[in-house]
């Protein structure tokens, strides 16, 4: 049984939204306000060609250029400050290895002239080991040289913001592990990328910088371990390095190398102070609060 219309009923009028947005697509509010322009004589809608919207057009499309040219500009103040200060700290960096250079050779001159004053009273051998054992010196011999750097491009987040791809960085800890295996395994004396180590050095991290002795290093990050060919290769490769070595590349992919030379240099260190402790002999029993005095040593 079908159903029937009732009488007097549109076939459509169960569509009448559908049917009054066809019939009559424009709102009755516009088509009122056109009616009006239309009864006061003027036409019924607002000619794109009308004066305040080309004008409107014209100063919204200025504003966009300029503010578009701003953004994409490759030169401008803030460029030419940046570009100004990264050519200041090469500079003054160039300007510290020369003087970091300098220093070194100074000491090792007057190292040199306090062995010779030293000669006659038979204390040259002496002067020359405590100034081997302090870093004054400079050092070649066969050793070993262990380079560390970062993962491989693609692994590591340059920008310094991705927490798993930081991983891939050698840090400073790595460093620090590194070198006092290599002092385990009977370095005598070590330097990183030219920086000699003493019993006073640093080795921190920094932003996003390894810093020794307050200079900042580069990577790959050089390892130079002075000691017997024989026994130091082995004993790190076979100790603890090796293995944090190993443990960095298959988990982080850090790389690493090793390599066995005949000769290497270590140069001498730098802002070495000797310092000395006294205490004062009153005959009578120190207090809890007496401590010792330490100067430099001039």
């Amino acid at each position: 049984m079908t159903r029937k219309e009732p009488e007097g009923r549109a076939a459509d009028a169960s569509m009448t939204l559908i049917t009054t947005m066809l019939r009559r697509p424009l709102d009755p509010g516009y088509a009122a306000a056109a009616e009006r322009r239309r009864a006061a004589g003027g036409p019924s809608s607002t000619s794109l060609r009308s004066p305040l919207l080309v004008a409107a057009t014209v100063v919204i499309g200025l504003v966009v250029g300029i503010s578009a040219y701003n953004l994409t500009a490759s030169s401008g103040p803030r460029s030419e400050a940046r570009d100004d200060l990264i050519a200041q700290i090469e500079e003054r960096r160039v300007e510290v290895e020369a003087l970091s250079q300098e220093s070194q050779e100074l000491r090792a001159a007057v190292t040199a002239l306090e062995t010779e004053e030293l000669a006659g009273a038979g204390d040259a051998q002496y002067s020359r080991d405590v100034a081997i054992s302090v870093g004054a010196l400079p050092m070649h011999g066969p050793g070993l040289v262990v380079t560390l750097d970062d993962a491989p491009t693609g692994l590591v987040d340059e920008s310094g913001t991705g927490d798993q791809a930081d991983e891939g960085r050698v840090y400073s800890r790595d460093l620090q592990f590194v070198v006092n295996s290599l002092w385990r395994a009977g370095a005598e004396a070590i330097s990183i990328n030219d920086i000699r180590l003493t019993s006073v050095s640093t080795i921190r991290f920094a932003g996003s910088a390894i810093i020794v002795n307050l200079r900042p290093l580069t990577r790959p990050y050089v390892v130079t371990a002075l000691g017997n060919p024989d026994e130091l290769p082995g004993a790190f490769v076979d100790g603890p390095g090796g293995s944090y070595l190993s443990t960095l590349n298959s988990s982080f992919g850090v790389r690493s190398d090793t390599e066995v030379v005949d000769d290497a240099t270590v140069p001498a260190g730098v802002r070495l102070t000797t310092q000395y402790a006294t205490t004062g002999d009153t005959g009578s029993t120190p207090s809890p609060d007496a401590t010792s005095s330490t100067e430099p040593d001039s």
